[in-house]
Protein backbone atom coordinates (compact mmCIF):
# COMPACT_ATOMS: atom_id res chain seq x y z
CA UNK A 1 0.00 0.00 0.00
CA UNK A 2 1.21 3.48 -0.77
CA UNK A 3 2.38 4.83 2.59
CA UNK A 4 2.05 8.44 1.53
CA UNK A 5 -1.67 8.31 0.76
CA UNK A 6 -4.38 7.76 3.40
CA UNK A 7 -6.44 4.71 2.42
CA UNK A 8 -10.12 4.89 1.51
CA UNK A 9 -10.17 8.68 1.16
CA UNK A 10 -13.29 8.34 -0.96
CA UNK A 11 -15.35 7.05 1.97
CA UNK A 12 -17.69 9.58 3.62
CA UNK A 13 -16.60 11.32 6.80
CA UNK A 14 -18.60 10.96 9.97
CA UNK A 15 -21.46 13.31 10.67
CA UNK A 16 -19.80 15.12 13.58
CA UNK A 17 -16.44 16.65 12.75
CA UNK A 18 -16.07 18.97 15.75
CA UNK A 19 -12.74 18.80 17.55
CA UNK A 20 -14.30 18.32 20.97
CA UNK A 21 -17.56 16.75 22.12
CA UNK A 22 -19.70 19.36 23.80
CA UNK A 23 -20.53 18.72 27.44
CA UNK A 24 -21.84 20.95 30.19
CA UNK A 25 -19.55 21.10 33.24
CA UNK A 26 -20.98 20.97 36.73
CA UNK A 27 -20.99 24.23 38.68
CA UNK A 28 -18.08 23.15 40.90
CA UNK A 29 -15.79 22.94 37.90
CA UNK A 30 -17.17 25.83 35.86
CA UNK A 31 -14.60 28.33 37.11
CA UNK A 32 -11.79 25.93 36.23
CA UNK A 33 -13.27 25.56 32.75
CA UNK A 34 -13.25 29.35 32.36
CA UNK A 35 -9.57 29.42 33.31
CA UNK A 36 -8.89 26.54 30.95
CA UNK A 37 -10.63 28.26 28.03
CA UNK A 38 -8.69 31.43 28.73
CA UNK A 39 -5.45 29.46 28.69
CA UNK A 40 -6.45 27.69 25.49
CA UNK A 41 -6.45 31.00 23.67
CA UNK A 42 -2.65 30.83 23.91
CA UNK A 43 -1.65 28.55 21.04
CA UNK A 44 0.83 25.76 21.59
CA UNK A 45 2.41 23.06 19.46
CA UNK A 46 2.40 20.57 22.34
CA UNK A 47 0.22 17.46 22.02
CA UNK A 48 -2.69 16.95 24.37
CA UNK A 49 -5.79 18.89 25.33
CA UNK A 50 -6.28 22.38 26.69
CA UNK A 51 -7.31 20.78 29.98
CA UNK A 52 -4.02 18.89 30.16
CA UNK A 53 -2.01 22.05 29.57
CA UNK A 54 -4.05 24.02 32.12
CA UNK A 55 -3.47 21.43 34.86
CA UNK A 56 0.21 21.04 33.97
CA UNK A 57 0.62 24.74 34.61
CA UNK A 58 -1.55 24.69 37.75
CA UNK A 59 0.33 21.75 39.30
CA UNK A 60 3.77 22.75 37.98
CA UNK A 61 4.36 19.62 35.89
CA UNK A 62 5.02 21.35 32.56
CA UNK A 63 8.66 20.25 32.43
CA UNK A 64 7.76 16.59 33.07
CA UNK A 65 4.87 16.72 30.63
CA UNK A 66 6.95 18.34 27.89
CA UNK A 67 9.67 15.73 28.37
CA UNK A 68 7.06 13.00 27.90
CA UNK A 69 5.50 14.71 24.89
CA UNK A 70 8.87 15.20 23.22
CA UNK A 71 10.17 11.70 23.87
CA UNK A 72 7.06 9.54 23.57
CA UNK A 73 4.11 11.07 21.71
CA UNK A 74 3.87 10.68 17.95
CA UNK A 75 1.13 11.48 15.47
CA UNK A 76 1.81 8.24 13.60
CA UNK A 77 2.77 4.64 14.39
CA UNK A 78 6.49 3.96 14.63
CA UNK A 79 7.68 0.62 13.14
CA UNK A 80 7.99 -1.08 16.53
CA UNK A 81 4.49 0.12 17.44
CA UNK A 82 3.15 -1.48 14.28
CA UNK A 83 4.90 -4.77 15.06
CA UNK A 84 3.51 -4.66 18.62
CA UNK A 85 -0.10 -4.11 17.47
CA UNK A 86 -0.29 -7.12 15.15
CA UNK A 87 0.83 -9.48 17.93
CA UNK A 88 -1.92 -8.50 20.38
CA UNK A 89 -5.18 -10.28 21.14
CA UNK A 90 -7.34 -7.58 22.73
CA UNK A 91 -7.70 -3.87 23.28
CA UNK A 92 -9.88 -1.41 25.19
CA UNK A 93 -11.97 1.03 23.15
CA UNK A 94 -13.36 4.34 24.46
CA UNK A 95 -15.77 6.67 22.70
CA UNK A 96 -18.24 9.42 23.63
CA UNK A 97 -21.37 10.80 22.06
CA UNK A 98 -21.93 14.40 20.99
CA UNK A 99 -22.80 15.34 24.59
CA UNK A 100 -19.57 13.90 25.97
CA UNK A 101 -21.22 10.85 27.59
CA UNK A 102 -18.70 8.00 27.44
CA UNK A 103 -18.60 4.29 26.80
CA UNK A 104 -15.69 1.88 27.15
CA UNK A 105 -15.60 -1.64 25.76
CA UNK A 106 -13.09 -4.32 24.86
CA UNK A 107 -12.31 -6.11 21.60
CA UNK A 108 -10.84 -9.60 21.35
CA UNK A 109 -9.41 -11.74 18.58
CA UNK A 110 -6.50 -13.90 17.57
CA UNK A 111 -3.15 -12.15 17.11
CA UNK A 112 -3.36 -9.97 14.04
CA UNK A 113 -7.07 -9.13 14.34
CA UNK A 114 -6.04 -5.48 14.58
CA UNK A 115 -4.72 -4.66 11.11
CA UNK A 116 -2.05 -2.03 10.54
CA UNK A 117 -2.72 -0.50 7.13
CA UNK A 118 0.17 1.96 7.33
CA UNK A 119 1.70 4.30 9.87
CA UNK A 120 -1.47 6.44 10.06
CA UNK A 121 -4.33 3.95 9.80
CA UNK A 122 -5.38 0.78 11.61
CA UNK A 123 -8.56 -1.26 11.27
CA UNK A 124 -10.34 -3.92 13.29
CA UNK A 125 -13.45 -6.08 12.72
CA UNK A 126 -16.77 -5.44 14.42
CA UNK A 127 -18.40 -8.77 15.13
CA UNK A 128 -21.96 -9.63 16.10
CA UNK A 129 -22.73 -8.47 19.62
CA UNK A 130 -25.73 -7.57 21.75
CA UNK A 131 -27.19 -5.23 19.14
CA UNK A 132 -26.83 -2.11 21.30
CA UNK A 133 -24.06 -0.47 19.22
CA UNK A 134 -22.94 1.74 22.10
CA UNK A 135 -19.51 2.51 20.64
CA UNK A 136 -20.65 2.64 17.03
CA UNK A 137 -23.53 4.90 17.98
CA UNK A 138 -21.04 7.24 19.61
CA UNK A 139 -18.79 7.18 16.55
CA UNK A 140 -21.50 8.42 14.19
CA UNK A 141 -22.07 11.36 16.56
CA UNK A 142 -18.45 12.01 17.51
CA UNK A 143 -15.58 10.31 15.64
CA UNK A 144 -12.98 10.74 18.40
CA UNK A 145 -11.78 7.42 19.79
CA UNK A 146 -9.26 6.22 22.36
CA UNK A 147 -7.64 2.77 22.15
CA UNK A 148 -5.48 1.08 24.78
CA UNK A 149 -3.66 -2.09 23.70
CA UNK A 150 -1.84 -3.95 26.49
CA UNK A 151 0.48 -6.95 26.48
CA UNK A 152 -0.13 -8.69 29.83
CA UNK A 153 1.65 -11.94 28.93
CA UNK A 154 5.16 -11.15 27.76
CA UNK A 155 6.50 -7.60 27.95
CA UNK A 156 3.83 -5.96 30.20
CA UNK A 157 3.69 -2.84 28.10
CA UNK A 158 0.87 -0.91 26.49
CA UNK A 159 0.16 1.42 23.60
CA UNK A 160 -2.31 4.30 23.56
CA UNK A 161 -3.81 5.34 20.23
CA UNK A 162 -6.07 8.37 19.95
CA UNK A 163 -7.64 9.37 16.69
CA UNK A 164 -10.76 9.54 14.56
CA UNK A 165 -12.85 6.49 13.72
CA UNK A 166 -15.24 5.66 10.92
CA UNK A 167 -17.54 2.71 10.34
CA UNK A 168 -16.99 0.84 7.06
CA UNK A 169 -19.42 -1.69 5.63
CA UNK A 170 -18.17 -4.65 3.59
CA UNK A 171 -19.45 -3.27 0.30
CA UNK A 172 -17.62 0.03 0.82
CA UNK A 173 -14.47 -1.75 1.89
CA UNK A 174 -14.46 -3.97 -1.20
CA UNK A 175 -14.26 -0.88 -3.43
CA UNK A 176 -10.62 -0.74 -2.31
CA UNK A 177 -9.98 -4.45 -2.64
CA UNK A 178 -6.63 -3.99 -4.40
CA UNK A 179 -5.30 -2.02 -1.41
CA UNK A 180 -6.44 -4.44 1.30
CA UNK A 181 -4.33 -7.04 3.08
CA UNK A 182 -5.28 -10.57 2.07
CA UNK A 183 -6.17 -11.38 5.68
CA UNK A 184 -9.03 -8.85 5.55
CA UNK A 185 -10.33 -10.28 2.29
CA UNK A 186 -10.19 -13.78 3.76
CA UNK A 187 -12.11 -12.69 6.84
CA UNK A 188 -14.83 -11.02 4.78
CA UNK A 189 -15.32 -14.32 2.95
CA UNK A 190 -15.94 -16.26 6.16
CA UNK A 191 -19.42 -17.68 6.57
CA UNK A 192 -21.64 -17.76 9.62
CA UNK A 193 -21.08 -15.97 12.92
CA UNK A 194 -17.30 -15.77 12.46
CA UNK A 195 -17.73 -13.26 9.66
CA UNK A 196 -17.37 -9.65 10.84
CA UNK A 197 -20.48 -7.54 10.39
CA UNK A 198 -18.47 -4.43 9.50
CA UNK A 199 -15.15 -2.72 10.23
CA UNK A 200 -13.82 0.22 12.19
CA UNK A 201 -10.97 2.22 10.70
CA UNK A 202 -9.00 4.59 12.91
CA UNK A 203 -6.85 7.46 11.72
CA UNK A 204 -3.99 7.86 14.20
CA UNK A 205 -3.58 11.31 15.75
CA UNK A 206 -1.62 10.36 18.87
CA UNK A 207 0.37 7.25 19.74
CA UNK A 208 2.31 6.82 22.96
CA UNK A 209 3.46 4.26 25.48
CA UNK A 210 1.57 2.97 28.52
CA UNK A 211 4.51 2.36 30.84
CA UNK A 212 5.18 -1.10 32.19
CA UNK A 213 5.66 -0.50 35.91
CA UNK A 214 2.05 -1.07 37.06
CA UNK A 215 0.97 -3.63 34.46
CA UNK A 216 0.73 -7.13 36.01
CA UNK A 217 2.36 -10.10 34.33
CA UNK A 218 -0.35 -12.66 33.73
CA UNK A 219 -0.13 -16.35 32.92
CA UNK A 220 -2.03 -17.60 29.92
CA UNK A 221 -4.29 -20.60 30.48
CA UNK A 222 -5.99 -22.68 27.82
CA UNK A 223 -9.59 -21.71 27.16
CA UNK A 224 -11.78 -22.88 24.33
CA UNK A 225 -13.29 -19.82 22.63
CA UNK A 226 -16.31 -19.98 20.36
CA UNK A 227 -16.16 -16.59 18.64
CA UNK A 228 -19.64 -16.86 17.18
CA UNK A 229 -21.65 -18.38 20.01
CA UNK A 230 -24.93 -16.99 21.34
CA UNK A 231 -24.99 -19.47 24.23
CA UNK A 232 -26.05 -17.73 27.43
CA UNK A 233 -23.99 -20.23 29.43
CA UNK A 234 -20.83 -19.66 27.39
CA UNK A 235 -21.30 -15.89 27.58
CA UNK A 236 -22.16 -15.98 31.33
CA UNK A 237 -24.83 -13.39 30.65
CA UNK A 238 -26.15 -13.37 34.22
CA UNK A 239 -22.78 -13.47 35.97
CA UNK A 240 -23.75 -10.35 37.95
CA UNK A 241 -27.12 -11.91 38.90
CA UNK A 242 -29.21 -9.08 37.48
CA UNK A 243 -32.36 -11.19 37.40
CA UNK A 244 -32.49 -11.01 41.20
CA UNK A 245 -32.60 -7.21 41.16
CA UNK A 246 -36.04 -5.66 41.95
CA UNK A 247 -38.17 -4.86 38.93
CA UNK A 248 -38.07 -1.11 39.68
CA UNK A 249 -34.27 -1.08 39.47
CA UNK A 250 -34.19 -3.30 36.38
CA UNK A 251 -36.25 -0.77 34.45
CA UNK A 252 -34.00 2.12 35.45
CA UNK A 253 -35.25 3.31 38.84
CA UNK A 254 -36.31 6.87 39.57
CA UNK A 255 -34.83 8.43 36.45
CA UNK A 256 -36.61 6.07 34.07
CA UNK A 257 -39.89 6.32 35.96
CA UNK A 258 -39.81 10.12 35.75
CA UNK A 259 -39.48 9.89 31.97
CA UNK A 260 -42.24 7.28 31.76
CA UNK A 261 -44.67 9.22 33.97
CA UNK A 262 -44.14 12.47 32.07
CA UNK A 263 -44.80 10.79 28.72
CA UNK A 264 -47.72 8.82 30.18
CA UNK A 265 -49.53 11.93 31.41
CA UNK A 266 -48.93 13.72 28.14
CA UNK A 267 -50.80 10.89 26.44
CA UNK A 268 -53.50 10.74 29.13
CA UNK A 269 -54.30 14.46 28.92
CA UNK A 270 -54.73 14.15 25.16
CA UNK A 271 -57.04 11.12 25.42
CA UNK A 272 -60.77 11.76 24.84
CA UNK A 273 -61.94 9.03 27.21
CA UNK A 274 -59.83 9.63 30.32
CA UNK A 275 -58.42 13.13 29.88
CA UNK A 276 -61.51 14.63 31.55
CA UNK A 277 -60.56 13.10 34.89
CA UNK A 278 -57.54 15.39 35.08
CA UNK A 279 -59.23 18.71 34.38
CA UNK A 280 -58.37 21.28 37.08
CA UNK A 281 -55.84 18.87 38.61
CA UNK A 282 -52.42 20.08 39.82
CA UNK A 283 -50.44 17.92 37.40
CA UNK A 284 -47.08 18.53 39.06
CA UNK A 285 -48.43 17.11 42.31
CA UNK A 286 -50.17 14.34 40.40
CA UNK A 287 -46.93 13.31 38.69
CA UNK A 288 -45.15 13.06 42.04
CA UNK A 289 -47.95 10.90 43.48
CA UNK A 290 -47.90 8.64 40.43
CA UNK A 291 -44.12 8.20 40.60
CA UNK A 292 -44.38 7.26 44.28
CA UNK A 293 -47.18 4.78 43.57
CA UNK A 294 -45.35 3.12 40.69
CA UNK A 295 -42.14 2.91 42.70
CA UNK A 296 -44.01 1.11 45.47
CA UNK A 297 -45.78 -1.18 43.01
CA UNK A 298 -42.62 -2.24 41.20
CA UNK A 299 -40.39 -2.71 44.25
CA UNK A 300 -38.91 0.75 44.67
CA UNK A 301 -38.05 2.54 47.93
CA UNK A 302 -41.33 4.44 48.41
CA UNK A 303 -44.31 3.81 50.67
CA UNK A 304 -47.88 3.64 49.39
CA UNK A 305 -50.88 1.57 50.48
CA UNK A 306 -54.20 0.31 49.17
CA UNK A 307 -55.96 2.72 51.54
CA UNK A 308 -54.13 5.63 49.91
CA UNK A 309 -55.23 4.42 46.49
CA UNK A 310 -58.88 3.99 47.57
CA UNK A 311 -59.12 7.42 49.19
CA UNK A 312 -57.34 9.07 46.28
CA UNK A 313 -59.76 7.67 43.69
CA UNK A 314 -63.03 7.69 45.67
CA UNK A 315 -64.19 11.07 44.39
CA UNK A 316 -63.51 9.95 40.80
CA UNK A 317 -65.76 6.92 41.30
CA UNK A 318 -68.51 8.82 43.14
CA UNK A 319 -68.60 12.07 41.19
CA UNK A 320 -67.24 11.22 37.74
CA UNK A 321 -68.23 7.59 37.28
CA UNK A 322 -64.79 5.97 37.08
CA UNK A 323 -65.29 2.39 35.80
CA UNK A 324 -63.45 -0.62 34.42
CA UNK A 325 -63.53 0.94 30.98
CA UNK A 326 -61.50 3.90 32.20
CA UNK A 327 -59.15 1.69 34.22
CA UNK A 328 -58.46 -0.42 31.12
CA UNK A 329 -57.86 2.64 28.97
CA UNK A 330 -55.38 4.15 31.42
CA UNK A 331 -53.61 0.78 31.57
CA UNK A 332 -53.44 0.61 27.79
CA UNK A 333 -51.93 4.11 27.65
CA UNK A 334 -49.32 3.15 30.22
CA UNK A 335 -48.46 0.03 28.23
CA UNK A 336 -48.15 2.12 25.05
CA UNK A 337 -45.80 4.42 26.94
CA UNK A 338 -43.58 1.54 28.04
CA UNK A 339 -43.44 0.14 24.51
CA UNK A 340 -42.54 3.55 23.09
CA UNK A 341 -39.73 3.84 25.66
CA UNK A 342 -38.46 0.38 24.64
CA UNK A 343 -38.90 -1.29 28.01
CA UNK A 344 -38.26 -5.04 27.54
CA UNK A 345 -41.37 -7.05 26.73
CA UNK A 346 -41.07 -9.39 29.69
CA UNK A 347 -40.74 -6.42 32.05
CA UNK A 348 -43.82 -4.78 30.51
CA UNK A 349 -45.80 -7.99 31.00
CA UNK A 350 -44.80 -8.13 34.66
CA UNK A 351 -45.55 -4.43 35.22
CA UNK A 352 -49.01 -4.70 33.68
CA UNK A 353 -49.70 -7.82 35.71
CA UNK A 354 -48.82 -5.94 38.91
CA UNK A 355 -50.91 -2.90 38.00
CA UNK A 356 -53.88 -5.14 37.32
CA UNK A 357 -53.91 -6.18 40.99
CA UNK A 358 -54.83 -2.61 41.98
CA UNK A 359 -58.10 -2.58 40.04
CA UNK A 360 -60.24 -3.20 43.12
CA UNK A 361 -58.55 -0.45 45.16
CA UNK A 362 -58.81 2.10 42.33
CA UNK A 363 -62.49 1.34 41.70
CA UNK A 364 -63.38 1.12 45.40
CA UNK A 365 -64.40 -2.53 45.50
Amino acid sequence: MDQSTPPFTGLPNKTNSSSKAEAKPDSANSHQLDDCLEASAKKTLAPGSDGEHYLQKKYATEDRANAFYNAQVLDYLAPVMQDFIVKQEFMFVSTSDSHGECDCTSKFGTPGFIRVLNDKFIMYPERRGNGVFANLGNIIENPHIGLLIIDFFQDTIGLHINGKARIIEHEDLMKYEENLPQSILDEIELEGPRQPERWIMVEVEEAYVQCSKHIPLLKREDKRIDWGTDSAAAKKVDYFQLQGIPLYDRIGGDKSMEIAVDLFYKKVLEDELVGKFFEDVDMESQRLKQKSFLAMAFGGPYQYSGLDIRSGHKHLVDRFGLTDIHFDRVGAIFQETLIELRVPEKEIERMMEILGTFRGDVLGR
